[in-house]
């Protein structure tokens, strides 16, 4: 290029050279916006009472924040010349963004500082991800298997869990775990193992570019600006999958908080229940339930060696699925291991020693049982209070279509948090089972990663599944328990073992199908069964061969 001719382009590319350099600065401005305000509603929470750490400067904070609305205000008046796009002007509007990004970095420092956060000379306090699963359950886990299958860009996805340990296969935490001998533990059971899979330890997550963010609580969730909030940092997400499961039902009676009186829904309560086995050896445990968790619980207990009483209210166990003949099974089968049952009673306090552990538990009708330990196995609630009234709920669950989206476009919820359309029914249900958690977090990943390219699924199609396992004894249910029964097989206490099942008819079709001690081949007969829905005249020709000791 000639001499003259550079001295003629000078000023044009100088221009161009302003504009660029405005450009990639006003990206950097609108960034760490983000960032600011991520951190404004960050400080905003911590400003309220609930969540107000000790000695923050109230008055030094609320001055920060009206300063961030000045910014705000400044930047968009910045904002607004830039898009007349005069380049003439480009070097002095470059400078003047150059300064509010400088001034906003010193404002994310102080803010940082205020709000009780770690810092470093440059602070973000925000995390950003693409897709953010909130919960550490099982689903979360399946989710993650997803994911990396059908394919994600490192840090693309992000899950968030309260609990400080990888996805784990919760069942084990109310069998195999409380085993004193050969006990199962980490990371023998990490999820996907439950359904025969590769075990994901936490250098899985690593390896695929999954950021496991754990010991974490979300405090605060606003949908609507995609914003997460934890007691120690911010979160922003593109998609967000609640995987929030739930949370085990406490007792509110007077001496609750003895100690060894435990609910049993996390690993921590387990390591908590196990060392309270151990210290109690061969003493009293009270189980105050009769569902799940306290008959498995019961189980695990007694082959421990503990004297062991169950309570309920109930007049037969498990009477969310069992018959009254069936409880009467299970029941008798328990008591022959040597477990005291008490029914219809309520426990109402209990009472402790002089160093504060358990010793007594008291009932509605005036006895008193001795007890070394307890466990309160009542149910469960879904964990849905950071979402109320930020999305559509229904049946105690947050409502969702056959995809799982919920009413908040790119918000989906999965596991025991979601109310889903079941097509098998045509009704909307909510199911609290590992088999659901597991299914409804694959098939929720597909669902994402189909919308985005544009592709069509199926719709979430699942047949209802429970089973339990304790003592010698395995059960599976498929299907829905409503309408007429009929029992089949051999329910004598005294045979070597019992192998006997139950039939729920409606509307001349069969629609659910319980086995205990079923071979594999007969547990899938029966679910084949319950999802076909065969009329009850043809029944015995669809069973001969596959289920022969069912006779109707």
């Amino acid at each position: 290029m000639s001499k003259v001719l550079k001295i003629v382009c000078a000023p044009v590319i100088r221009c161009w050279e302003s504009k660029r350099n405005l450009d990639e600065n006003m990206k950097t401005l609108r960034t760490l916006l983000e960032d600011l305000n991520g951190l404004k509603e960050y400080i905003e929470m911590r400003l309220s009472a609930e969540h107000r750490p000790e000695g923050m400067p109230i008055e030094e904070v609320k001055n920060w924040l009206r300063d961030v609305e000045r910014i705000n205000n400044e930047s968009k008046s910045i904002e607004q010349k830039v898009e007349e796009k005069k380049i003439i002007s480009c070097g002095f509007l470059g400078k003047r963004v150059q300064g509010k990004v400088l001034e906003i970095e010193g404002f994310l420092q102080k803010g940082s500082s205020l709000g009780g956060l770690a810092v470093e000379r440059r602070v973000n306090p925000v995390k950003r991800f693409k897709y953010i699963i909130l919960g550490g359950g099982v689903a979360a886990g399946y989710a993650a298997r997803e994911f990396s299958r059908l394919g994600i860009k490192p840090r693309e996805l992000a899950i968030i869990s309260k609990e400080a340990v990888a996805p784990y296969e919760r069942p084990a935490l109310c069998k195999g775990y409380l085993a004193l001998e050969g006990a199962a533990r980490l990371p023998g059971f990490h999820v996907c193992v439950g359904t025969g899979g590769e075990r994901l330890l936490p250098r899985w997550y690593a390896e695929k570019g999954i950021e496991l963010i754990l010991s974490t609580e979300i405090v605060n969730a606003n949908l609507a600006s995609q914003t997460l909030l934890s007691a120690g940092g911010i979160f922003k997400y593109q998609t967000l999958i609640i995987a929030t499961g739930s949370t085990a039902t406490k007792l509110t009676v007077e001496g609750a908080g003895a100690r060894n009186v435990f609910t049993l829904r996390e690993i921590s309560d387990a390591d908590k229940l196990v060392e309270s086995i151990k210290a109690k050896k061969n003493g009293k445990a009270v189980i105050i339930g009769g569902g799940y968790i306290g008959l498995e619980v019961g189980a695990a207990l007694r082959i421990n060696k503990l004297d062991v009483t169950m309570v309920y209210p109930d007049k037969w166990c498990m009477p969310r699925l069992f018959t009254p003949d069936i409880a009467a099974f299970y029941e008798g089968y328990y008591m022959k291991k040597g477990i005291k049952i008490v029914k219809e009673s309520l426990a109402v306090g209990f009472n402790a020693d002089a160093s504060g552990d358990v010793k007594e538990v008291k009932l509605k009708d005036g006895r008193v049982i001795e007890a070394d330990i307890v466990v309160v196995g009542i149910g469960a609630r879904p964990l849905t209070v950071l979402f109320k009234g930020q999305v559509e709920e229904e049946k105690g669950g947050i409502k969702t279509d056959g995809f799982f989206e919920t009413s908040v476009p790119n918000v989906y919820a999965v596991g025991d948090v979601a109310t889903f359309p079941m097509k098998l029914y045509n009704d909307m249900r909510r199911v609290e089972h590992v088999d659901h958690a597991r299914k409804s977090a694959e098939h929720v990943v597909k669902a994402i990663k189909a919308s985005e390219e544009r592709r069509k699924i199926e719709e979430y199609d699942y047949l209802p599944y429970f089973y339990s396992r304790s003592f010698e004894l395995s059960w599976q249910f498929y299907g829905d328990n409503v309408g007429e029964t009929k029992l089949f097989g051999d329910m004598n206490l005294s045979s070597p073992k019992p192998k006997f099942g139950c039939f729920w008819f409606k509307d001349g079709k069969v629609m659910g199908v319980f086995l205990e001690s079923g071979s594999p081949q007969e547990n899938n007969a029966i679910a084949k069964i319950a999802s076909a829905q065969p009329p009850v005249e043809n029944l015995n020709e669809f069973t001969k061969n596959d289920l022969p000791i069912a006779k109707i």
